[in-house]
Parts: structure tokens; sequence; C-alpha cells
């Protein structure tokens, strides 16, 4: 019976069972039908099929929301950044749409509307709509009230100026909370949000919990509500969920963040930034190539240099996006390059990725389909033939991530990093649970060394 629920909960929000886990479902379920007075599964699904709100209810028992002012603050870092430098100088006299969904109760909004305003945003310059499929959640997001919990990320900027104590908690200040507008919602209904647009999403840590076709679905849903050119945020174990035909990483570190793509014919196009901005990795990722023009034709540069210094890391051709890359990505800085139209834009990959070998392959579709566990089985297979291979840690590291076994994780991006130092996607990773548990002076020594090692690239 608790399969056909779980196929019920797939059905309506896209949940991926094995990731929540069928224990944790079966709890929820068992809690649900007590309180209903029903005296089997049976009724009780029954129950679920026909009456909407015991669904709502069922879910507000599964969902348990996790989240804290400036969570992972980079992101919030590399918007003010675009704001001011890219969006501000071309739109004066428009209004900045932002998404955040799933919002929980409200911090990420509130944190992105905080964000603005210490950039010298006024509230009427920015719209920010906040999704979620909670109405409990909401219900708290819209009081606004916190506890010590929310601000377990560290000191927030200029606290005193948005907060205001009341008993042992904190109530955000009426300017923030009037420039969020709070709504319930699912992201996987068709019309939900229909003909809204917005210059930057943040979808963060929702991925993970779906199937490969509700991401799917999802992704496409907000490829529709994203303007082009527009950034979108997900979260640190969700890159391979981002389709690298129409999204292209923005590379900073930490931030895990994307552009949406303009296409023109075959080619893949993105708006150029000029250089005084300092922002070119909004606009290219962070590794790429210098292109030769002779006679007025481009012309493939000689990689030698970049093939050695990234021999490690290209090995078996993987792509380095993330734990879920697609394996013929076209948006990988370090399997292909990035060539220059004459308007200083840039164009396609000149040629795809040579494939993965075959059983890290397995793990990365298993671990794609929401399917954890077999996919960590998966990548220990791999790891017992071939236990000096960087790829495979770092992707078993991703794996355990994705399942909040953070302790394993860890472990595994520090074998990656023995076996290959220069790893750039482990050190970010690493860095990340590093900041998450509170040691930001460890997170600050692993963030020096990432841009180190990109100080060493851009000078190659």
């Amino acid at each position: 019976m608790i399969q056909e629920i779980e196929a019920l909960l797939a059905k309506k929000i896209g949940l991926e069972p094995s990731v929540i886990g069928s224990q944790k479902i079966a709890k929820a379920v068992e809690t649900r039908r007590l309180y209903c007075g029903l005296t089997d599964s049976q009724s009780y699904l029954r129950k679920l099929q026909t009456t909407p709100q015991e669904l709502e209810e069922l879910i507000e028992n599964i969902v348990v929301p996790e989240t804290w002012f400036f969570r992972d603050r980079k992101p919030f870092e590399l918007l003010v950044n675009y704001v001011i430098s890219e969006w501000l100088p071309k739109n004066k006299n428009s209004t900045l749409r932002l998404l955040s969904a799933p919002c929980s109760t409200g911090e990420e909004p509130y944190s992105i509307a905080i964000a603005l305003m210490n950039a010298g945003l006024l509230p009427h310059k920015f719209r920010i709509d906040a999704v979620d499929i909670s109405k409990k959640a909401l219900h708290k997001a819209a009081e606004g009230i916190y506890g010590k919990n929310s601000f377990r990320g560290g000191d927030l900027p200029q606290k005193e100026r948005y907060f205001q104590q009341i008993g042992e908690g904190f109530q955000i200040c009426a300017t923030v909370r009037q420039s969020v507008n709070f709504m319930h919602g699912n992201l996987l209904e068709p019309v939900f949000l229909n003909g809204n647009k917005y210059d930057v999403i943040f979808c963060r840590n929702l991925l993970i919990y779906l199937s490969e076709l509700a991401s799917t679905q999802l992704m496409e849903a907000l490829d529709c509500l994203l303007i082009p050119n527009g950034l979108i945020f997900v979260g640190a174990a969700e890159s391979g969920k981002v389709p690298g035909d129409r999204f292209v990483s923005v590379r900073q570190p930490f931030t895990f963040a994307y552009r949406k793509t303009e296409q023109s014919g075959n080619n893949l196009t993105l708006p150029s930034v000029a250089p005084k901005q300092n922002l070119s990795f909004l606009t290219k990722p962070t590794f790429t190539t210098k292109v030769v023009q002779r006679d007025g034709k481009l012309e493939q540069p000689q990689l030698d240099s970049l093939k050695q210094a990234f021999s490690r890391t290209q090995r078996v051709g993987e792509t380095r996006e993330g734990l879920l890359s697609p394996a013929n990505s076209k948006t990988n800085p370090l399997s292909t390059e990035l060539i220059k139209s004459k308007s200083g834009s840039l164009q396609s990959p000149i040629s795809p990725a040579p494939s993965p070998i075959p059983d890290l392959q397995t793990a990365r579709k298993l671990a794609d389909a929401g399917k954890l566990e077999e996919a960590a089985k998966a990548g220990k297979t791999f790891l017992g033939k071939n236990p000096t291979s960087a790829e495979g840690y770092l992707l078993l590291g991703e794996v355990y991530q994705a399942t909040g076994d953070d302790r394993q994780a860890e472990q595994h991006f520090q074998k990656a990093l023995y076996l290959q130092p220069d790893c750039y996607e482990a050190l970010t990773h690493l860095a990340l649970l590093k900041q998450n548990r509170g040691d930001f002076s460890g997170a600050a020594l692993i963030e020096q060394r990432i841009k180190r090692l990109e100080n060493s690239q851009n000078l190659g």
C-alpha cells in the first residue's frame, strides 16, 4: 500500500520516494491515518485520492523546511554584483523581477530583499515572488518572526536595521515584508505562474527531491519563466539537473548559478559584458581557451598547455559541472572550446567531450534518476576496480552530499583532492560543507585555494 501512496506523491508533486525514504513516508502516512481515525492504509489511500486537503496535510508532514538567512552567502553576493554592474545600467526605469521557489518559511526571499536594499535598490525597484507548496511554511513566512536557528549562517548584515526583537524571536520589518509576495502553489502545475517573467530565479534544493521526469518538467517550467540571459541559482548537488543546451554555468565559486542562453540557429550566443564591469564570469566559464583569427577565419588554437594543466581533471572525459552533469554537456569548460564571433559573443563548442567510461556513466545515470542508493553502490563498485580515480571519489562524494551524509561526502571529496589536487568541484563542495557546519575559517582557506587555481589557469 505504501508503494501506491508513494506513486500518488510522485504524480502530484514529483517526489522521488527513494530520496526521502520509504520509512519516513510510511511514518507520516501512519501519523495521518491515526489522526483521521481510519482503520487501515487502504482506507487512508482512498481518502488521499478523494480529498485534496488530506493530501496537503500529508505533504506537510513529509516536507520539512530547512533554511536560514543568507544560506550559502555567495549566491547573494553574485546577485548584487549582477544587479549593480549589469542589470541596473540597462534598466534604469524598470523593475527587477525575482522568483524564490520553494521559499519555505521565507528566509531566502527576505535575504534577497535585504541584499538588494543593502546594495542601494529602493523597494519599488524590485519585486520578489515567493512560492511554496506548504501553507504552514507560507504562514510563518508572512508573519516574519524567526528564532536563533534562522540566523545560524553567521552575522546578518545590519540586522538591527531590518529586524525588531519580539520576545525571544526577531520580526522582520514591514518594508522588507512588503517587498515579497508569497504565493501557495505547485511549480509542476502547467498553468501556475503562466505569463510571468523573471530576471532572476532562486530554485535551490528542490530538484534533488524530484524524480527524473519531474526534474525535467520543472526545468522546462523555469526555462519559460526566466527571460533570455537571466540568472538561475540551484543547489550544490543539483548542477547536473540543469540542461546544458539552454543554460551556461557562471562558474563562480559556491554560487551554483547559471545564465539562460539565447538561441541563434544552431549557435549558442551569450551576451558580452564590458570588461570594466569585471563580470566576465557571468557570460563565460572561468576556464576557456583563446581563439586565433587569421585571414578573417577563426582557427582552433594549440591546446597542449591546457590539456597538460587538466590532464587529470579530464581523465575519461567527464563533465565538471557537478554530480549529475550530462556526459555530452555543451558548456563544459574543460572538455570543449568556446569561440568568439565578430560581435564578441561566445558561440557553441567546436567538439563534444568523449564519453565517460561505462561504470562511472552507470553511476551517474542512476544518480540522475534520483536512485541515490543504487548510484552509491555503482560508485563503490567502480572505485573497487579503480581505487585511484579522483572522478569516482568526486561522484560518490556528491551522491553522499545529496543524501545528506555530509561526513561521508567530505571524506570522499578529500580523497578526490588527494588524488587530484586541482579538482575544482571537490574544492567547491568541500568548502561549502565546511561553511554549512560553521567552519568559516576552513571554508575561507579552501576558497583562497580555488582562487589561486583560477588565477593560474587564467594566466595560462
